[in-house]
């Protein structure tokens, strides 16, 4: 999908744009989630189903109770929430939220390496048919603001995965990092967002996965030369690839994960949908850089400016 003409019409609005917005969507799901329990909205919920259920005789007094309902703060609030898909008021809370301002106060919820529940596991590895070297979390910081990964080109023996042989050990000529959050935080279902950018001749992605290899929901995937996304689930999937934007640019690359679909979205233009084969498992994030061995590559660096996830709340 070229991106082009839909950023010259307008579309495609601008990160600055869409960025206000997501302030707004993200202070509307925190007053929601302070009121989600209010009794104002658990009457109006009971309320609105006796409505439904109660005969004519009785409805017309019990609609002008939900009349005076519907005037409560807490109530406009919950129905505001109740709106369309991508829009700034969703029933939803923040589950997960990272700014990337790490300290020795804070508690950093990504670690570097593979995530595997059994700890006896190997996890700092890399592949035996990629060019970098996974750095044990050396080529990662956080503390300034944005989520950096930088491949560079420096020499390191490294263990590496051998699809016929094993783990094996392999001189690499560059190093990066692979983090990922899995023994903090897991979801089924919800928005997953994240502001990045990205250069070099090097493969950036922000994806979702577990333990095995499928399934794998790709929310942001650089190749070199184009942004792909996508997913892969019992050997089925869909993806697309788009043109017309910048990578180095910030954009921010969103999912939205329901029962029925997968919504992939580029400053809230929806750029796929997919309706087969939806995961129905709780997955975790991914951050990684990495350069196949049959391409040139080169020296790059991935910046995160934010990541957010939210939960749906019905």
């Amino acid at each position: 999908m070229n991106l082009f003409w839909k950023r010259i019409l307008g579309l495609l609005r601008p990160t600055a744009i869409v960025e206000k917005q997501e302030h707004e969507f993200l202070t509307n799901a925190a007053r929601y989630e302070a009121v989600r329990n209010s009794p104002a909205i658990a009457s109006f919920r009971q309320l609105f189903l006796e409505v439904k259920l109660s005969s004519p005789a009785n409805r017309k007094a019990k609609q002008k109770q939900l009349g005076e309902l519907r005037k409560h703060p807490d109530v406009k609030l919950y129905l505001k929430n109740m709106g369309g898909k991508l829009n700034s008021n969703r029933d939803v809370y923040l589950s997960f939220s990272d700014d990337f301002y790490w300290n020795e106060k804070t508690t950093n919820p990504w670690k570097p390496g593979f995530h595997f529940r059994n700890d006896r596991l190997k996890r700092h590895y890399s592949y035996y048919n990629e060019q970098q070297a996974y750095n044990e979390g050396k080529n990662t910081n956080g503390n300034n603001g944005a989520l950096c990964i930088e491949t560079r080109r420096e020499t390191l023996k490294s263990l590496a995965w051998h699809s016929r042989n094993g783990f094996v050990e392999k001189n690499y000529f560059f190093t990066s990092d692979v983090i990922q959050n899995g023994s903090s935080f897991r979801q089924e279902r919800g928005i997953f967002k994240a502001k990045i950018r990205c250069s070099g001749k090097v493969h950036h992605a922000f994806w979702l996965g577990t333990e095995k290899e499928q399934p794998h929901i790709s929310i942001f995937h650089f190749n070199g030369k184009e942004v792909q996304m996508g997913y892969v689930n019992r050997n089925a999937g869909d993806g697309v690839t788009l043109t017309g934007i910048n990578p180095a640019e910030y954009y921010i690359y969103s999912l939205e994960w329901t029962h029925n679909e997968l919504i992939w979205s580029v400053n809230n233009l929806v750029v796929l949908r997919s309706s087969r084969d939806i995961p129905r498992e709780p997955l975790f994030m991914v951050f990684n850089s990495f350069i196949p061995v049959h391409e040139e590559g080169g020296e790059g660096l991935l910046e995160v400016d934010w990541v957010r996830a939210y939960q749906f709340n019905t």
